[in-house]
């Protein structure tokens, strides 16, 4: 009897226009559309602000220069100028050169600053990340000059040691070669990777590495077994982040590069500006970012085979 009383009310309520069974469906077809509504704006502004600059780029590379224009038919010419060029092989070459020591550097300069926040800066923390982000607002052309006046013939270094009688003439190296580029840009990038590793580290918890350490694991254990580990995947973004950035920019090597600090960021500037050859340039943007995305498949394929891409701390 009861079970028949309940299959009738159950049936009633399906069956009846905004019924109690209906209404769940509504608010969830509702709640799923929500968030697809507000990532709408995102959506746009990534659609015009990215893939159709992407996409005229890519179509770009197919035309015909015409000096400061472009013209049809379509052609491969540009994409063959730009594998075929010897000095675009050589300023690849810098290109790699100089993300990969920067990107180097800087993960292995930021991931123990990012430790010493995390776990031994205490009160000072606050002001130390204070003074990191403060550092981010400086200009990027402001930091640059500040560097050439350093690194300069009668800058700051080769006075000091003129001083002290270290040295009879100023060091030519310092100025206008790769290490003032990769100096530079260390300069620009490690504030940004300290606080991306700062915040991946906070699943990290003292008692964590207390717990290894009573274990009778030392420092360079602990590194190596605890902490290297989790922070592969977090350490890897940054790495990309700074190498893609540091490989393409030509505002640093023009002003501090001099000609063994050239990227190809620099002639694909020259190339737009200067030559005239938009074709050749947009060709050569289209190149760099298919090796950049084939660095980060590689990286991130590295990642998977040694099961640290998706590691988490269980709390």
């Amino acid at each position: 009897m009861a079970d028949d009383q309940s299959e009738r009310v159950a049936l009633a309520a399906s069956s009846a226009p905004g019924g109690v069974i209906g209404a769940p469906v509504r608010r969830g077809e509702r709640g799923r559309a929500v968030p697809l509504l507000a990532a709408v704006p995102a959506v746009l502004w990534m659609v015009a602000f990215f893939v159709l600059p992407l996409v005229v780029f890519a179509f770009y590379s197919f035309l015909t220069n015409a000096f400061y224009d472009v013209a049809f038919p379509l052609t491969t010419d540009a994409y063959e100028a730009a594998i075929t060029s010897p000095l675009n092989r050589t300023l690849a070459w810098n290109s790699v050169s100089v993300g990969v020591t920067t990107a180097v550097v800087t993960v292995a300069v930021g991931l123990p600053v990012a430790y010493w926040l995390r776990f031994v800066a205490g009160r000072s923390r606050v002001a130390v990340l204070f003074l990191i982000t403060s550092s981010m607002f400086a200009s990027y052309l402001v930091r640059i000059y500040a560097w050439r006046t350093i690194l300069g013939s009668r800058g700051l270094v080769n006075s000091t040691l003129d001083r002290v009688g270290l040295i009879d003439e100023p060091l030519s190296f310092l100025l206008y070669s790769r290490f003032a580029v990769v100096l530079a840009l260390v300069h620009i990038f490690l504030p940004y990777v300290v606080l991306v590793l700062y915040a991946a580290m906070a699943p990290l918890g003292r008692g964590l590495l207390e717990a290894g350490e009573d274990l009778g694991a030392g420092s360079s254990l602990l590194w190596r077994r605890v902490i290297l580990p989790v922070m592969a995947a977090p350490a890897v973004s940054a790495f990309v982040f700074v190498f893609i950035l540091a490989a393409a920019d030509y505002v640093t090597p023009q002003f501090l590069g001099g000609r063994d600090g050239l990227t190809l960021g620099v002639q694909i500037q020259s190339n737009f500006i200067t030559v005239g050859n938009w074709p050749l340039a947009a060709a050569t943007s289209i190149l760099m970012l298919l090796a950049f995305l084939a660095l980060y498949l590689m990286l991130n394929m590295l990642l998977r085979f040694r099961r640290l891409h998706d590691l988490r701390i269980q709390t």
